[in-house]
């Protein structure tokens, strides 16, 4: 009977203890050694993380909150969230909306007379957007450092009378200035001030108790210390006021409220249904260009999945937050340091919810034409395969269409550029073709295994089916270089291979930390590298142009940085840019280094008043 008691026992405590067990223990806990040892090798000061997945969530703090009395950080650490305000400035408008408060398409004069009229008129569906025309920060020295607080008429003031930079509804442009008008809008709707609005309508029924504006003068729960990495080490960041951006990002937050904000809006506790469709729906500009934005959300796919979301960067944060509907999965990241890389652990909680490759980054070899190729097939498979996860269906059962996706896909081969319509058919075609209990394999495979397994009618043309095959056996290969590190190491074996992991972002950016922290030889090393793996890489490029100079190669300097400057003219070596690098140069390291480099830019953009002006500046 003892034995019997005993076994009882034991079989009620195994049973207790897988009741009591988490689901994903094992993955979070590799997660939080990954998320510790990234924090401390950045270095990041704090990191807040929350993730849910259904009903279940899970949420940590990693670092500190508070480096010098440390203070950890933890799920309930309020962050300012910058422009993660956006879709909750967004969401209030669409409420108003409902109620009949305000008309998405009228003038945005009906609601902010005091703004004074462009030369053609602005809407408020157009301002939530970003086709609203309005500009982004123009003199960023003074407009991103302001330390004063500003009331609404002042925040407008500081871009009312700056122009258009483009005409209302024929171009994306992104612009926190056109939030800021919009949070007027909203105070001239309702006459009440933009907090309170957002309390009623959002933040209040919603239950995110935790979110509110950012003021630095009140006492705030949780609130954290900033920090900035300068010289290679952390630092205090330099004192900002965010009030000029109050609806842009004027807010603050816990990731554990950003959850609660995404999951109560696709839950209908604020929107009508109609009313979420209308927001996390591509919208198109007055020639039917379709953009990547939705009203007030990114809607920029994740292998293959469709996904909302937006990030955030200002002074003293960086904040991402990324839902997947049809998954109710959720990522809500906050740290107190601007430049974080919170995609990184966006990432490996996708691979652990999900068993998703959020990091498929493919660098592709070979002519132009196969590039293009192989371009098209990943927004076909991003944007098609989207398409099918949110509807369930294809975009379209006509065969005539399909026919024509399927062969504009083909065609890139001989030059020819597919329309977007013609890649979601192609996409969503193939993904309807597909078995459906390997579907969601795809999401960690990628492009190239989604389109070589497609073997259905109509077919893809011989020649692409080819390079399909070639690219998925390198891609198979390839793909398992995880970091940096590892890519130094296998370099020479990835010779022959038409694709390769792209990582010529971090590879500019470690080589740029070296240089700022003094250690060229690293630098010229990561620089080398990355221009070798990644020859059409701007970033990659225009370092390496930059580190020669400064090593004396003047020539191979001068060429890498040329170079640099025809791959993408407002890149790495753009104008905004050079000036920037130049300043850097200016201040500390070389002050004849950075007459050479504008000299250069003063060339290739001859008619930029801001890199001739620092130029003359330099040589007085």
């Amino acid at each position: 009977m003892k034995a019997l008691r005993l076994l009882a026992l034991s079989v009620c405590l195994l049973v207790s203890a897988a009741l009591h067990a988490q689901p994903y223990d094992e993955q979070l806990r590799a997660f939080e050694a990954f998320a510790q040892q990234q924090v401390a090798s950045a270095p990041l000061p704090g990191l807040s993380v929350a993730v849910m997945k259904g009903d279940f969530v899970w949420s940590h703090g990693f670092g500190f909150a508070d480096l010098e009395n440390h203070v950890a950080a933890t799920a309930e650490s309020s962050y300012r969230l910058a422009s993660v305000t956006k879709p909750m400035t967004a969401v209030a408008v669409l409420k108003l909306a409902e109620e009949g408060t305000i008309d998405l398409d009228a003038e945005v004069q009906k609601y902010v007379p005091s703004f004074p009229r462009k030369p053609w008129p602005i809407t408020l569906r157009e301002l939530l957007a970003h086709l609203g025309g309005i500009s982004h920060y123009r003199d960023v020295a003074a407009e991103l450092h302001f330390r004063e607080p500003k009331n609404t008429a002042e925040a407008l003031a500081v871009f009312r009378d700056f122009d258009l930079v483009a005409e209302p509804g024929t171009r994306f442009s992104y612009s926190s200035y056109g939030y800021v008008l919009l949070g007027a809008a909203i105070e001239g709707a309702t006459g009440k001030p933009y907090a309170e609005v957002m309390r009623e309508k959002v933040w209040g029924p919603l239950g995110m108790s935790a979110t509110r504006m950012d003021d630095p003068r009140a006492l705030i729960p949780n609130r954290v210390r900033g920090y900035e990495l300068r010289d290679g080490k952390l630092r205090n960041a330099e004192y900002v006021d965010v009030s000029s951006r109050f609806a842009a990002g004027g807010t603050r937050s816990t990731v554990l409220d950003m959850l609660t904000f995404v999951r109560g809006v696709a839950a209908g506790k604020v929107l009508s249904s109609a009313s979420l469709d209308r927001m996390w729906t591509r919208q198109t500009t007055k020639s039917g260009a379709t953009i990547d934005w939705g009203l007030g959300w990114d809607l920029t796919p994740v292998a293959g999945r469709f996904a909302v979301s937006h990030d955030g960067s200002q002074t003293e944060t960086n904040t991402l937050l990324i839902y997947i509907p049809k998954q109710q999965f959720a990522i809500a990241l906050a740290s107190n340091m601007q430049g974080a890389n919170l995609q990184l652990f966006a990432d490996r909680l996708a691979q652990i919810f999900l068993g998703d490759d959020w990091s498929q980054r493919v660098a592709f070899r070979g002519t132009p034409a196969q590039q293009a190729a192989g371009k098209a097939v990943i927004a076909a498979f991003n944007e098609g395969f989207a398409y099918y996860d949110r509807y369930g269906k294809p975009s379209t059962n006509d065969r005539k269409i399909v026919d024509a996706a399927l062969a504009a896909l083909s065609g890139t081969l001989d030059g020819k550029q597919p329309s977007r319509e013609q890649l979601v058919a192609a996409g969503s075609y193939v993904a309807s073709k597909l078995a459906a209990a390997d579907l969601d394999r795809y999401h960690r495979d990628g492009a190239f295994a989604f389109f070589h397994d497609y073997d259905a009618a109509p077919k893809l043309a011989a020649p692409l089916k080819a390079l399909l095959a070639q690219w998925n056996a390198d891609w198979k290969r390839t793909s398992t270089i995880a970091n940096v590190a590892t890519l130094a190491k296998e370099a020479p074996s990835l010779a022959t291979a038409t694709v390769i992991p792209n990582f010529s972002g971090e590879l500019v950016g470690t080589g740029q930390q070296a240089a700022m922290r003094g250690d060229i030889a690293t630098a010229l090393r990561d620089a080398k590298l990355a221009a070798s793996l990644y020859p059409d890489s701007d970033g990659a490029n225009g370092l390496l142009g930059v580190l020669l100079m400064l090593t004396g190669d003047r020539a191979g300097g001068d060429q890498a940085i040329r170079r640099s400057a025809a791959l993408n003219p407002t890149g790495y070596f753009g104008p905004a840019n050079a000036v920037r690098i130049a300043t850097f140069l200016a201040a500390g390291p070389s002050k004849p280094l950075a007459i050479q480099l504008l000299t250069i830019a003063a060339e290739l953009y001859p008619r930029d008043a801001d890199v001739a002006k620092m130029l003359a500046d330099l040589r007085k």
